[in-house]
C-alpha cells in the first residue's frame, strides 16, 4: 500500500503577528515567503524546489499555513491527468510565467488560517482540502455549510469537488482532527479510503451490477484495502461469494496477511475459471494489458486510477464510445443529464468518477448523514490498519527526503506497510 505523509512545519500564529521559522515577527497584511516542491510537466520524475513570495492578501482572501499533506497513489493520477482539459489539476496552484515548464501537484492535506482579509473567517480555523507541497497557500474563499469553497482564477474551471474545504471542528468525529499515528494515517488515507467508500456505495446502488464477486487490482493500495474491508459485510451476508485481489508478487504476503481477500493473484494469473463466479472489476492499477487479458471473465469494469506507472497503455484508452460519452457527461454535464446517463448507459468499461457518486449520496442521505457515514468508514479503516499492524507510521525530515519520497510515489516504490511522515524545516531551504 502506498502511503506518504508530508508534514510542513507549522508557523506559530498569533492574531497580531506571525512567528517565522527564524522567530521573527512578520506583520500581517504583508507578502509572505512561499517554499514549494514543483514538478516538471514533461518529466514527472523531476522536481524543483522553488522559493517565491505570495502578495499581500486581497479582499476576501485567506492565507493558510500548510500543516500536513498526504501523498499516495492518488497523486500519481493527479500527475498523469495534470494537463487533462477536463480535470486541470496543474491549474489549481499556478506558478509564475517564468516557470511554465513546472507545475504544483495538488495533494490533500490539512491547513490552518494564519491571516484573513475575509470577514467570514478567523485566524486559527483548520480545514482539510486540496493543497500542494508548500508551507503556505492563499485563496479567495466563500463560507459553506461544512467549511468553505475556494474560487477565482483558474479554480473556477476545476470540478467543484476539488474546491471544497471541510472544517475540522473540535466536536467533529473525524479521525483526522486528532494527533498521533491514527490521525496521520487518516490524513493520508482519507482521499483513497473515502473514495473506496463511495465506490462501495456505488456497487451497492447498482446491486453489484448483477455480479457475485468483486476483483480489485492494486490490492495492497489503501483504496483497495478500504473497499475490501467494507465488502467483508457482504461476504458475511452471502451477497458476495468472493473478494479477489490482484497484486505484485512482492506484495502478495502482505495482501494475504490482511485477511481481506478470499483469493490473492499475481498479475500474471488469470481469474479462476469458476463458472460460479461472475465478477465485477475495480481497476486501480489501470494497466490495459491486464484488463484486456481478463475482460472476457468480467461482467463490468470500473476504471479508477493508474497505479501502474510503467504500463504500456492505460485502461482508460480501452473505453468504447458509450464509456467515453458517459465519462464526459459525468465530468461536464448538468446533474439532470448525469442522472439520465446513469440510467441509460451501462458500458462494460466506464470511469468511476467520485464527485458524481457524492452528489447522488448527498441527495439520498443529506449532508449530516453523509458526513457521519464517511467518518465511520474512515475510522473503521484506520483502526483496522493500525490495530492489526498492517501499516506503520515512519517520520523523517529534510527536503532531500521529501524529494526522494515523491520519486518513490511516482515510481510506485513505497512499500505497502509504510506511512511516511516528513517534517520540513524551512530554515534548511536556501
Amino acid at each position: 500500500m502506498l502511503y506518504l505523509m508530508i508534514e510542513i512545519q507549522r508557523q506559530t500564529v498569533q492574531r497580531a503577528t506571525i512567528k517565522s521559522n527564524n522567530n521573527e515577527d512578520l506583520a500581517l497584511g504583508q507578502p509572505i515567503k512561499r517554499v514549494m516542491l514543483a514538478t516538471d510537466r514533461k518529466n514527472l520524475e523531476k522536481t524543483t524546489l522553488l522559493t517565491d513570495e505570495l502578495p499581500a492578501l486581497a479582499d476576501n482572501e485567506i492565507r493558510l499555513s500548510v500543516d500536513k499533506v498526504g501523498l499516495s497513489a492518488n497523486n500519481h493520477f493527479y500527475l498523469q491527468m495534470g494537463n487533462a482539459p477536463f480535470l486541470k489539476f496543474f491549474s489549481v496552484y499556478p506558478l509564475n510565467d517564468q516557470y511554465k515548464h513546472l507545475a504544483n501537484m495538488p495533494a490533500w492535506g490539512v491547513a490552518t488560517i494564519i491571516e484573513s482579509a475575509n470577514p467570514e473567517f478567523s485566524v486559527g480555523e483548520r480545514f482539510r482540502g486540496f493543497l500542494h507541497i508548500s508551507n503556505v497557500v492563499q485563496m479567495k474563499a466563500k463560507r459553506s455549510a461544512d467549511g468553505f469553497t475556494a474560487y477565482g482564477g483558474k479554480r473556477d474551471k476545476l470540478n467543484q469537488a476539488y474546491n471544497g474545504f471541510v472544517q475540522l471542528k473540535d466536536d467533529s468525529n473525524s479521525p483526522i482532527k486528532g494527533t498521533g499515528d491514527k490521525s496521520d494515517l487518516a490524513m493520508t488515507a482519507a482521499p483513497s479510503a473515502l473514495s473506496g467508500f463511495m465506490l462501495y456505495e456505488l456497487l451497492k446502488m447498482n446491486d453489484f451490477y448483477q455480479a457475485n464477486s468483486v476483483v480489485l487490482t492494486s490490492a495492497s493500495s489503501k483504496f483497495s484495502l478500504a473497499t475490501a474491508l467494507l465488502l467483508q459485510d457482504d461476504r458475511k451476508t452471502g451477497a458476495l461469494q468472493a473478494v479477489i485481489g490482484y497484486t505484485a508478487k512482492s506484495n502478495a504476503d502482505f495482501v494475504k496477511n490482511t485477511g481481506l481477500y478470499d483469493i490473492v493473484l499475481s498479475y500474471e494469473d488469470d481469474i479462476p475459471n469458476d463458472q460460479a463466479l461472475t465478477p465485477v472489476l475495480v481497476d486501480i492499477a489501470g494497466d490495459a494489458v491486464i484488463y484486456k487479458r481478463i475482460k472476457q471473465s468480467l461482467i463490468k469494469t470500473l476504471a479508477v486510477g493508474g497505479t501502474h506507472s510503467n504500463a504500456k497503455a492505460s485502461t482508460f484508452t480501452a473505453f468504447g464510445p458509450s464509456g467515453i460519452l458517459k465519462m464526459m457527461i459525468d465530468m461536464m454535464a448538468p446533474k439532470p443529464v448525469q442522472k439520465w446517463a446513469a440510467k441509460t448507459f451501462n458500458p462494460p468499461l466506464e470511469m468511476f468518477f467520485a464527485p458524481t457518486v457524492i452528489d447522488e449520496l448527498l441527495a439520498r442521505w443529506g449532508k449530516d448523514d453523509m458526513e457521519k457515514k464517511s467518518d465511520i468508514a474512515l475510522t473503521r479503516f484506520v483502526d483496522a490498519a493500525i490495530d492489526n499492524h498492517w501499516i506503520k507510521v515512519a517520520k523523517s525530515e529534510e527536503i532531500a527526503e521529501i524529494e526522494a519520497a515523491y520519486l518513490r510515489i511516482v515510481n510506485g516504490e513505497v512499500p505497502p506497510n509504510e506511512a511516511v511522515i516528513l517534517s520540513l524545516d524551512t530554515n534548511s531551504v536556501v
